[in-house]
């Protein structure tokens, strides 16, 4: 199997100039590139760039896939987007594929995953639906939500790196959005401990607290914001959702510990562990039950049939055909269980015998015979 490598980038501030596009065109001739977007995958070699300087030149996100399980997802914020104070609960800088620095360009988000055992992954996966997933993790960390960062130190908790002591960042992530739900795919969360996670959280502000943050602003700067959504500024929303975040972030709330969430997470795997071996058992008990119908009706037949089910299975391998050989092996099936029910097992294999010595060189015959289980011992 060839090497297989897709690089995809978006701009959402700001199209690509004509320029932009010249210079990115000399770097790849073969690319798709628009007004907003860079696309092109590679069977041999590589982007003669870096992803990270072309991020931080002309885009927002960047997703990388390669099918021996490597993925990427960078993200570009502006300097006000984030915090010191806002990214200190996650610990980011003790992990080495997770890493949030600030540029004289802004925030880079840099999530780099590597799993070698996932190498066929891009077999059915091309990368190409990924952006589109995960292109909405931007503008909620614009606006204040920073569940993303919860989920790259859970994957941390799931790798062991860390202690059980520890305490969750936030209190929990509470019902997740769409590109939430993606990212944890992306990076191979345990769907438990994921599930152990949104128990508890606050989810998204309620109308009555947009209502009130809203009314508690003060005049003179509710006619400020106007007045710059007026004059065309995009993040002014952001800004607002983010300050609301913030405010009701303020609010005292409890922290599960690490271990904890594995204990919450073992049992929601023991759950649909349990759930699933109940439906396991009852998808074979159906499975038997359709199997004991069909062979009462099958038993029937042969019954109302006869000594003409015996000569039927004879005529059958004298046709010498393999269809006939298979139909004849099931008509002796049949025969042994009404034989059974009959209590003349005895009788049927006295018959049985001299059919399969009589025609022992049959090979294809005796193979259906065991195939249905009455093939007798040598």
């Amino acid at each position: 199997m060839s090497e297989y490598q897709y690089y995809e980038f978006l701009t959402v501030d700001q199209p690509l100039s004509d320029e932009d596009q010249q210079a990115l065109r000399a770097i790849s001739s073969r690319a798709r590139i628009t007004r907003n977007s860079f696309t092109n995958h590679y069977h041999w070699g590589d982007l003669k760039a870096i992803p990270s300087q072309l991020l931080l030149r002309y885009f927002d996100l960047h997703v990388y896939v390669a099918n021996w399980g490597s993925r990427e997802l960078l993200i570009r914020l502006p300097p006000s987007a984030l915090s010191d104070e806002d990214l200190a609960p996650f610990h980011l800088g003790d992990s080495d594929w997770f890493t949030v620095r600030q540029t004289p360009k802004g925030w880079l988000i840099e999530i780099g995953m590597h799993d070698e055992e996932e190498h066929e992954w891009g077999e059915v996966d091309d990368g190409s639906g990924w952006m589109g997933a995960l292109a909405g993790l931007r503008q909620e960390l614009l606006a204040g939500d920073l569940r993303l960062f919860y989920l790259c130190w859970l994957w941390r908790v799931q790798a062991g790196e860390v202690d059980d002591e520890s305490l969750e960042p936030l209190p929990g992530i509470g019902p997740l959005t769409a590109s939430q739900e993606a990212l944890a795919e992306f990076i191979g969360l345990d769907p438990m401990l994921l599930e152990a996670a949104a128990e508890c959280g606050p989810g998204a502000p309620s109308g009555v607290d947009r209502e009130a943050f809203i009314a508690a602003l003060p005049a003179a700067e509710k006619d400020t914001l106007l007045l710059r959504l007026l004059a065309g500024e995009s993040d002014v929303g952001a800004e607002l959702q983010r300050r609301l975040q913030r405010q009701l972030a303020v609010e005292p709330a409890l922290h599960r510990s690490v271990a904890e969430l594995r204990t919450a997470a073992n049992a929601s795997h023991e759950r649909h562990r349990q759930a699933y071996l109940a439906e396991k058992a009852q998808r074979e008990a159906e499975r038997q039950a359709v199997e004991a119908r069909a062979r009462r009706q099958r038993i029937e037949r042969v019954a109302c049939m006869g000594e003409r089910a015996w000569e039927e299975a004879l005529s059958e391998i004298a046709s010498r055909k393999p269809k006939g050989y298979e139909i004849a092996a099931n008509l002796l099936r049949d025969l042994q269980g009404l034989a059974e029910e009959c209590g003349e097992l005895s009788a049927f294999q006295v018959r049985l015998e001299r059919i399969v010595a009589e025609h022992r060189r049959k090979g294809r015959f005796l193979e259906q015979l065991e195939r249905v289980g009455v093939l007798p011992p040598e």
